[in-house]
């Protein structure tokens, strides 16, 4: 049987995708002013360190 849903909810890739998300909605935010430019680079910052993170424990799941 395949992973539950749990599993998968939990896995690098839907981090990633999730961290991706972020930094594209603050970003967007951000550009049309719906909130202050440094709030909006906070966000992209934290959703960078994000997906680097996301990716290394990607990298490290491939390894098994």
């Amino acid at each position: 049987m395949g992973p539950s849903l749990r599993e998968r909810l939990q896995s690098p890739r839907v981090a990633l995708l999730a961290n991706v998300a972020l930094v594209m909605a603050g970003s967007t935010l951000a550009l049309a002013s719906f909130i202050d430019l440094i709030t909006g680079v906070v966000i992209v910052v934290i959703g960078l360190v994000g997906m680097f993170v996301s990716l290394l424990g990607y990298r490290d799941d491939g390894d098994d």
